[in-house]
């Protein structure tokens, strides 16, 4: 490993803040496709993987769109490898925005969640301590509909222990990661059964299982109000 990080360790500097700072311009100012990631990455050669994986570790901080780089993954590298770069980026991620939630910015990031999460899953992650909450970040993983980025900052703010918080990310992104790397893979072939297949698992998990989900994590009968939820994480 460290034969291999000094041999590459270019692609963690200046290749990877000169790729890093382009896809940005391209989201902030000219829009962002899966195309255009993959053809950026391709001017690297060889280190497009290292440098993918540098993206996804550094670019969900700044709110770039996860699912952009998931799909331009599958387009670059296929399934396997897709979803093997993809993983590891996003978990190392997970690690990094939690830990600037918890150790950096957290009365900045404080006030990002509590503007842009609604109050009742504020609420939950009031109490994302014990076993619960990290069922809770398992579950929270597994509905495209909740924003990956702030589950990341949320959960730093919270008293779950990082480890937790790191096993249960891992455990959480693995089937949405396998469906957009795989929708990805095949998007240059739409007419591919694997393609519609992957498709058809995307809508249920944005439909079936996030249903289901809600309705386990908010009951009708909750009882945390919205002068509960903006206090979650005021005196940690």
């Amino acid at each position: 490993m460290g034969v291999f990080l000094k041999k590459h360790r270019m692609a963690f500097t200046l290749p990877g803040c000169c790729a890093a700072l382009t896809l940005l311009y391209m989201a902030a100012f000219s829009g962002v496709s899966a195309e255009g990631v993959r053809d950026a990455l391709l001017r690297y050669g060889d280190l497009a993987p290292v440098i993918y994986m540098l993206l996804f570790y550094v670019l969900p901080a700044f709110f770039f769109p996860v699912a952009v780089l998931a799909f331009a993954g599958g387009l670059l590298f296929g399934l396997l490898w897709g979803s093997v770069y993809t993983f590891i980026g996003a978990v190392i991620n997970c690690a990094l925005m939690f830990f600037l939630a918890r150790r950096i910015g957290r009365e900045k990031i404080r006030a990002l969640v509590q503007r842009k999460l609604p109050s009742v899953w504020q609420a939950r992650l009031k109490k994302a301590g014990g076993r619960k909450g990290f069922l809770l970040l398992i579950i929270l993983r597994l509905i495209p509909a909740v924003p990956y980025n702030l589950i990341n900052y949320a959960f730093g703010l919270t008293e779950m222990p990082f480890a937790a918080y790191v096993l249960g990310s891992a455990i959480g992104i693995i089937p949405g990661t396998l469906i957009f790397i795989n929708i990805g893979d095949k998007a240059l072939d739409v007419t591919s059964p694997s393609f519609w297949i992957a498709l058809g698992l995307l809508v249920l998990l944005l439909l079936v299982v996030t249903a289901f989900m809600s309705k386990k994590l908010f009951p009708n009968n909750d009882k945390d109000t919205n002068g509960e939820v903006t206090e979650y994480a005021k005196d940690k």
